[in-house]
């Protein structure tokens, strides 16, 4: 049972808290969803300030943080979390990896830092049981495919500004540009094909 009701007639779950903190809110539910099928409580939230509220309310075993948020960086989080909960595993899950990133979530105190798009199955792997247990029936996508879905959300973020997503990126603008008209091919010769 995973709750139990106190004396005074209060209800208390006894589960083991998720936290998944990101801005893309709606894109968080199937995710959490199969947390939560796991027999995990998850509680998910938009915004820095939400987060940190929610740490300090139910003390998460594990926790999953995007890093640019309207208020602030989820590095914070990572920081916070590190001082007031250093039992919890914290793993960065973010569409802005790269080597100085993934240098700085370590050094805040992230179990972890997975690039975004990554398939669930792998992603709660990494978060509840680790990256030295993974099951081998993960379905991990290819890394084209990854790179590509990556440069698309990165475009999305930067309003579609070649220029911006470059810098975020670190690439070339002409390479970037490349890249774009290379996989604008792709998708019209697949519709063409009908594949």
């Amino acid at each position: 049972m995973d709750c139990f009701e106190n004396a005074d007639g209060v209800r208390y779950d006894h589960r083991v808290t998720v936290l998944i903190a990101d801005p893309d809110f709606e894109h968080t539910a199937l995710l959490a969803s199969r947390i939560s099928d796991r027999g995990y409580k998850v509680a998910r939230c938009s915004t820095l300030a939400d987060a940190t509220s929610i740490c300090l309310k139910t003390k998460p075993a594990y926790v999953m943080t995007e890093l640019p948020f309207t208020d602030g960086s989820g590095i914070d989080l990572v920081r916070f979390i590190a001082a007031r909960l250093p039992l919890t595993r914290t793993v960065v899950h973010t569409w802005f990896a790269d080597v100085s990133i993934a240098v700085a979530a370590a050094k805040a105190g992230a179990y972890d830092l997975v690039p975004k798009p990554t398939d669930d199955e792998f992603l709660i792997s990494i978060l509840l049981v680790g990256a030295d247990r993974i099951p081998a029936n993960c379905g991990i996508q290819s890394p084209g495919r990854l790179r590509r879905q990556h440069i698309e959300q990165v475009m999305k973020f930067s309003s579609a500004n070649v220029s911006a997503a470059a810098r975020t990126l670190n690439v070339d603008r002409r390479s970037l540009q490349r890249m774009l008209k290379r996989y604008d091919e792709e998708a019209r010769s697949r519709f063409s094909t009908g594949h």
